[in-house]
């Protein structure tokens, strides 16, 4: 089986380094080799394992696109932005995905086509489960969360094979997201926020999983969560972080309600708070992975892997 991962990045990395002895995978980035010195590690590190790579911007090279979506059985799309910049999300998180879905249905409509998404999408109660009609219920109320149901309105729309994925927060081993890195810097200062918060995540391990699972399945359409069954404690992933660095530390009291805390989950996007309160279901997650908890191993092998992108001048936050 052919799969062609759009967009090169933490998560379609280690995706694609647990799906790649198994599969023929082909990742495709607008930057090859990659500029960004993470991306670069990911680049070389899936390259030596035989993973393929194509060079295209979805946006901009339609005909491209479109050779490399015949020649694919499944096609995963991973591209999507977090940040302030409006424009930036609205290309990321919808216009991307929409090209995408549209020229799938011209090209290759027997493909399956999966679609990650975000678990954060303007839920109002705060048990949140799968909503039915697709998008009743949800009211964004932000650029980001507005961009990314109107790229899943665009993928529900076209007539391909389908699923949209809605993770809560991806971790793993090779982790270099922006909250990953300041909770590196932190555990290496020795002085850590004693935090009483738990959030929503998953292990990009079981993200893997599903989308194998989903990729043998070829379902005709279906969109859920992606989420382990128990939040995860900030406090304890900082600590195992200090375990993976040899670190003796000091935990610093910091209240649930500062705003600093937004830059241990990701800086600059302080709305993602309002989420601490909300409980993801976990259920599609388990039809798939049976007991989706939470890997401490890979959170310490995760420092482990920032300190040597540190060692080697390359800790830039992807």
């Amino acid at each position: 089986m052919r799969m062609l991962f759009f967009g090169l990045g933490f998560v379609s990395y280690s995706v694609a380094f647990l799906l790649g002895r198994n599969y023929e995978i082909t990742v495709t980035s607008r930057t090859l080799p990659p500029v960004h010195p993470v991306k670069k590690y990911y680049y070389d590190d899936l390259s030596y394992m035989g993973v393929k790579f194509a060079k295209v911007d979805p946006l901009s090279e339609p005909e491209k696109v479109k050779n490399l979506m015949r020649a694919h059985d499944v096609i995963v799309n991973f591209i999507g932005a977090l940040s302030n910049d409006e424009q930036e999300l609205m290309r990321a998180n919808y216009e991307v995905p929409k090209a995408l879905a549209n020229v799938l249905q011209e090209v290759n409509p027997d493909a399956l086509f999966i679609h990650i998404s975000a678990a954060t999408l303007g839920q109002k109660r705060k048990l949140v489960e799968e909503e039915s009609p697709h998008g009743s219920g949800l009211e964004p109320e932000n650029a980001f969360e507005r961009s990314k149901l109107m790229g899943e309105k665009e993928v529900m729309k076209a007539k391909v094979r389908k699923v949209i994925l809605r993770p809560t927060l991806v971790y793993g081993w090779a982790g270099a997201h922006k909250q990953f890195v300041e909770g590196y810097k932190a555990a290496k200062r020795g002085v850590i926020p004693n935090i009483n918060i738990r959030i929503p995540a998953v292990n990009v391990r079981y993200l893997a999983t599903i989308i194998e699972a989903l990729a043998e399945e070829r379902p005709k359409s279906d969109y859920f969560y992606v989420n382990e069954c128990e939040k995860v404690s900030v406090m304890r992933a900082l600590e195992l972080y200090c375990q993976a660095l040899g670190k003796r530390y000091l935990k610093v009291p910091v209240p649930r309600v500062a705003l600093g805390l937004a830059r241990f989950i990701q800086p600059d996007v302080a709305f993602l708070l309002k989420y601490l309160d909300y409980e993801f279901t976990c259920n599609r997650t388990k039809e798939f992975v049976g007991n989706p908890t939470f890997v401490e191993s890979d959170v310490i092998e995760n420092a482990k892997f920032l300190r040597l992108l540190d060692s080697q001048s390359r800790l830039v936050p992807e």
